[in-house]
């Protein structure tokens, strides 16, 4: 189940496999197959517009979606319940005969996924905070992949970088993977968000760059 933003119709096909692979961009389309397979815990792509970084972002979002949930590709596992899912569970709102409400999507035996341009997630931020409510925030937190495009186009307030920030924490922590797309550099990266939000990223992250010519400046 893909939650979040719209794709898009301009995205509507897009798949890795579709992706054209050529030498600028072969490491990144390697990067984000090996998250998709449930090799490595998150990639950052980095690289100016135009190279297909959200395509790339798509195609892994989808081939992740048809790989099933990772924690049902196992059938000889007992799942056991994640501590702080719990108690972030039985903090949430509770119906009148005090069960716990969950996310349907949580119970789903397809993963969840979270896609989000950067821009529409600090907007959503922004008014669920103004609200009094962190629902967002918990989706990001605790789904089975996160994907971020557009990293770093945001202008966000210090409440809504704290919660960004609470986010790549919480993963980082319980090794929940991560995508993420951003036209910014590495020094870019650490200007915007600090040395720990950098040191999180390359621990857990593949950092690959996305190079080529502009396809949006050729069409």
């Amino acid at each position: 189940m893909i939650r979040g933003a719209l794709i898009g119709a301009r995205f509507k096909h897009c798949s890795l496999d579709t992706y054209e692979v050529t030498n600028f961009n072969r490491e990144a389309h390697a990067a984000c197959w090996r998250l998709a397979r449930g090799e490595s815990e998150g990639v950052l792509l980095m690289g100016p517009v135009g190279v297909g970084k959200t395509h790339l972002l798509i195609g892994l979002l989808r081939a992740f979606e048809d790989r099933g949930r990772p924690d049902e590709a196992a059938e000889d596992l007992v799942e056991v319940p994640n501590l702080r899912e719990l108690i972030d569970e039985a903090q949430s709102e509770s119906s009148d005969d005090g069960q716990v409400l969950l996310d349907p999507d949580e119970g789903s035996p397809d993963p969840w996924i979270e896609f989000w341009p950067m821009l529409d997630l600090v907007s959503e931020l922004r008014a669920e905070i103004k609200a009094g409510e962190l629902e967002l925030s918990r989706r990001c937190r605790l789904c089975d992949l996160l994907v971020i495009d557009d990293l770093g186009a945001e202008r966000g307030s210090d409440f809504v970088q704290e919660e960004l920030r609470r986010i790549v924490d919480w993963r980082y922590r319980d090794r929940l993977p991560i995508a993420i797309a951003t036209n910014l550099t590495v020094e870019g990266l650490h200007a915007k968000y600090g040395a720990a939000a950098i040191s999180r990223w390359t621990e857990s992250c593949e950092l690959v760059r996305a190079e080529g010519p502009d396809h949006r400046a050729s069409r």
